[in-house]
């Protein structure tokens, strides 16, 4: 038993020490989805208190509490975001050493950078949605801003890889190929061009 713990603690030691090394390697995006989530914060914050403002002034109280601003929720979605970009990196730095690698399509620091990075385009759509309020007082949806940020993240790894470049272009397409939505002939057209 002792030998079973034994070798399932030097497994999870080796993995954790390659682990070590890819957040030191991208120390500097990890710097840099730790200030998104924090001016996400803030931006949020700022939305938020304009909105209640405005929901004051026509005096609707459900939207009142609605936009009323909670420290601990927002300290508890905060904590939540900070787990959920480590776990990007380190499933984006799993799948690198599983299937990336092995089949010599990008090595697991590059898939961990894009694992972390679809969490920082997550965050910069919904930066981009609140200043947009705040600043301009115009909504953009999050999918929008979305959209725009992954085709724009997609040219940036080009650089690197065409192949994985256009694959994340793709997320950030409007979708229009998985709607059912048009008839036979659209699927047709849009075949033919792509040809």
């Amino acid at each position: 038993m002792n030998t079973t713990v034994g070798t399932k603690g030097i497994i999870w030691g080796s993995i954790g020490a390659e682990l070590q090394m890819v957040v030191y390697d991208l120390r500097y995006m990890v710097i840099c989805s730790i200030a998104l989530i924090l001016t996400d914060l803030w931006w949020g914050y700022s939305e938020s208190k304009l909105r209640k403002r405005e929901a004051e002034e026509i005096g609707n109280a459900t939207l009142v509490e609605k936009f009323k601003w909670h420290k601990s929720r927002a300290g508890r979605r905060t904590a939540n975001k900070i787990v959920d970009y480590l776990t990007y990196l380190v499933v984006g730095a799993l799948v690198g050493l599983a299937i990336t690698e092995p089949m010599d399509i990008c090595n697991h620091i590059w898939s961990a950078a894009i694992g972390l990075g679809i969490g920082c385009a997550c965050e910069i759509a919904s930066i981009i949605g609140h200043i947009a309020y705040v600043k301009l007082g115009v909504e953009i949806s999050l999918i929008d801003g979305w959209r725009a940020f992954v085709r724009f993240f997609g040219k940036l790894i080009k650089v690197k890889s065409q192949e994985i470049g256009d694959a994340v272009e793709d997320l950030g397409r409007d979708g229009r190929h998985h709607h059912h939505e048009h008839g036979p002939e659209f699927y047709d057209n849009e075949q033919n061009m792509e040809d």
